[in-house]
């Protein structure tokens, strides 16, 4: 690995690559379905977004000389493009579409969850295991702020929200991407081997999210 990089820009690096992931799968499901009408959507959003992280190892993808601008980047370009499919999906095949998204986001969250099994003995430590998957911005970002911690739950808060304006800059619809999100974190929450349930709250411009010990 370069000298240039640091544990923290990996552990980013794999939530984005995740992230494109599930968009490529979501891609192919409603390809299966949709044919060459789902790839032409595809193209468009890499047209106009920019194109998928190349199947290489960080240190032969990365700007060394902008690490933090790179992988912003990076973000920047999954998250409007994801948006961009996923609701022109939505728009064009409604429920069905619905429904394969939403099923590739469960599918997802449980793979992830059971990779995470032998690490969730708190609360606290399911909210560090939530951290290792889902994109909340760059760590200088501190989207979340853990207000509440303890045996049976931790509760972290959202001061307005960090993906808005990549789900706006991908033309997306925004409730529908929230829900989505929430999906996969309570998919994950409580797909666990021990058991946890998860909660979100909206208070004005505050996101209220609870993990609680089953």
């Amino acid at each position: 690995m370069s000298t240039f990089l640091a544990p923290i820009h990996t552990w980013l690096f794999e939530k984005i690559k995740l992230a494109q992931d599930l968009e490529k799968e979501i891609v192919k499901l409603h390809h299966e379905k949709y044919k060459e009408e789902a790839l032409k959507i595809q193209k468009e959003a890499v047209d106009i977004y920019g194109e998928y992280i190349k199947d290489q190892p960080l240190e032969d993808l990365i700007d060394v000389g902008n690490i933090h601008g790179w992988l912003q980047e990076q973000i920047k370009v999954v998250e409007s493009r994801s948006a961009y499919i996923i609701t022109k999906y939505y728009e064009l095949y409604k429920e069905e579409s619905k429904s394969i998204t939403e099923n590739a986001y469960i599918s997802q969250a449980k793979k992830c969850a059971n990779n995470e099994s032998n690490k969730i003995d708190s609360p606290e430590n399911v909210y560090i295991s939530l951290n290792n998957y889902i994109l909340s911005g760059m760590p200088c970002d501190r989207a979340n702020s853990l207000t509440q911690r303890n045996d049976d739950c931790v509760v972290y808060e959202q001061q307005g929200c960090i993906h808005k304006a990549n789900y706006e800059l991908g033309k997306g619809n925004l409730q529908y991407l929230y829900e989505l999100r929430d999906l996969w974190v309570k998919t994950f929450v409580e797909s666990l081997a021990i058991k946890y349930f998860y909660q979100k709250v909206k208070n004005k411009d505050i996101t209220i999210n609870t993990i609680k010990r089953g």
